[in-house]
């Protein structure tokens, strides 16, 4: 097995010499007399473990671990403060900026060792769990791959059948049995295309194609679908567009599309009774044009305990299993991670039997200018 590797930071080179004859046998060591070298050492090669000294002239220890706490890529190096002031302010200071532990000076061997050997285990059972973690985490994401691809396979033919059966069936108690068939494949076909989403936007590189469309005619298109099921409920729906929106904005559109047809799919779903609207709108935020679409609904409304959780994987705002609304919960979590692939947020405001707010902003680009040989837009979106 690889000798675990230990940093002495520290400019007294008799410091230097007790802790390596201290620690030499059992660990691979490296040393720096300086926090700038130190610092330099620390990024090219990263240690198990840093023994550092406060009191060095130029950048001191308290500065050395400010940084290094401060960067992703050192900031889970164990830091144990080697120093002769033991005031609990001082030591306050150290662990409030990320140290784990300090050795005092005149330097006891035993001690030394027993402390660096605790906490290299503690870092070595942690590594280790980060490994299991993500390694259950690719297989998950594996299996979910895998096993939505092979339900989707069996899946398509048997709605392919039922149609066909339905188009020639002419006894009403058979067509209604295969109604519901039909319906509850497409349920099912509908939770498979959500892993297989799911899985997709996990994978690398997944990025938006950005291409200029034609705004208003691509909401007619989404509230046109959101509209069809809302009456279908028995539901009033309304659209209200900022008169200042631009005629064409430039953005993923298969994106855009899918999110505000979860987030009005899901206002409709969680609705019984009332309303639902889709709001489009501009608004400023820190100084960035921003889209901002708001979906509101008259239905059961969300506890606020839930709110963020609901962006979860596999969450339904009421998690028993016996609730009312069926489904996996991954609307929300695709709707969720395709507005970030867009450098955009998502939030939810709500109360239970109050309603919900979801809310959603992007950045505003327009498209570059028209050339004269440019293609025209068709069906909302440049050829």
């Amino acid at each position: 097995m690889k000798r675990q590797t230990v940093m002495i930071v520290d400019d007294t080179p008799a410091n230097i010499e007790i802790l390596s004859e201290t620690l030499g046998e059992e660990y691979e060591l490296f040393f720096a007399t300086s926090g700038a070298d130190a610092l330099e050492l620390i990024r090219a090669d990263k240690p198990d473990l840093i023994l550092l000294d406060i009191m060095m002239p130029g950048m001191d220890g308290y500065e050395l671990c400010s940084i290094l706490k401060g960067d992703p890529a050192t900031r889970d190096i164990p830091i144990i403060f080697v120093t002769a002031m033991i005031g609990e302010e001082e030591e306050i200071k150290g662990l409030e900026l990320g140290a784990i532990d300090y050795l005092t000076k005149p330097i006891s061997p035993h001690i030394v060792r027993a402390r660096v050997k605790n906490h290299l285990e503690l870092k070595r059972y942690r590594d280790l769990l980060e490994t299991l973690a993500s390694a259950a985490d690719r297989a998950k994401k594996e299996f979910l791959r895998s096993v939505s691809h092979e339900l989707r396979t069996p899946l398509t033919p048997i709605i392919g059948m039922t149609d066909l059966v339905l188009d020639s069936e002419e006894d009403d108690n058979k067509r209604k049995y295969l109604t519901m068939v039909q319906k509850s494949a497409l349920r099912l076909l509908g939770i498979v295309e959500d892993l297989i989403e799911t899985s997709r936007l996990e994978g690398e590189g997944t990025a938006p194609e950005y291409r200029p469309f034609l705004l208003k005619a691509f909401l007619d298109t989404v509230a046109m679908e959101a509209r069809t099921q809302a009456e279908g409920k028995g539901l009033d729906f309304m659209v209200t567009l900022d008169p200042a929106l631009p005629e064409a904005v430039s953005s993923d559109q298969a994106m855009l599309h899918k999110v505000l047809t979860m987030l009005l799919g899901n206002a409709v779903k969680f609705t019984t009774a009332g309303k639902v609207s889709l709001e489009v709108h501009l608004q400023e935020v820190a100084g960035e044009q921003m889209l901002q679409f708001s979906v509101a609904d008259t239905g059961v409304g969300i506890d606020p305990a839930d709110l963020e959780r609901v962006f979860s994987d596999f969450t339904q705002s009421d998690g028993s299993i016996t609730r009312s609304f069926p489904g996996l919960g991954l609307g929300l979590t695709l709707a969720r991670r395709m507005t970030e692939l867009m450098d955009g947020s998502i939030w939810a405001e709500s109360s239970p039997g109050g309603g919900s707010l979801f809310q959603m902003q992007i950045p505003l680009l327009l498209p570059e200018p028209e050339s004269a040989d440019a293609p025209p837009f068709a069906d909302g979106v440049r050829q």
